[in-house]
């Protein structure tokens, strides 16, 4: 386990929560992915896992203190965010699909730049198919269009 899995780990205790926690390499994420097993899921995730959001937050700005050369992780509890990247993926498709048949361009839903980069990925196996980001801040949102 790396000091930042045992750091989190800590975390998870202090706030009364039995977990394990494992850490990983998934090809999509450039980054290491940190997984928390708990019977307390609900807990941890909350309403449209807003208190996963947090949890992640809090815990990178307390492991960013602590060990600098640290450059960041994806944080999960059961799974869930790998599960919600994989409906994204299939989304994707599905939207691409229909941009084949009807030769026009889709947008999809505002979305965060770590999940717009999926989308983009998961895209760029289409050699007829071309993806944009356009709008600013949280409106940002992918653009899926035929390529020309």
């Amino acid at each position: 386990m790396g000091a930042t899995s045992e750091r989190i780990t800590q975390i998870l205790a202090k706030m009364g929560i039995r977990a394990d926690v494992e850490e990983r390499s998934i090809a999509e994420i450039s980054i290491p992915y940190i997984n928390i097993a708990t019977d307390e899921a609900r807990f941890l995730i909350g309403a449209q896992a807003r208190n996963l959001w947090a949890l992640e937050y809090l815990s990178k700005r307390i492991i960013e203190r602590e060990y600098p050369d640290v450059r960041g992780f994806f944080l999960d509890v059961n799974g869930y965010r790998l599960h919600y990247l994989e409906e994204l993926k299939a989304e994707a498709k599905t939207v691409a699909k229909r941009v084949r048949l009807y030769r026009t361009e889709l947008m999809l839903k505002p979305m965060p730049p770590f999940e717009r980069r999926i989308v983009h990925m998961a895209l760029a196996e289409y050699p007829d198919i071309t993806t944009q980001s356009v709008g600013e801040g949280e409106a940002r949102r992918v653009v899926v269009k035929p390529y020309p």
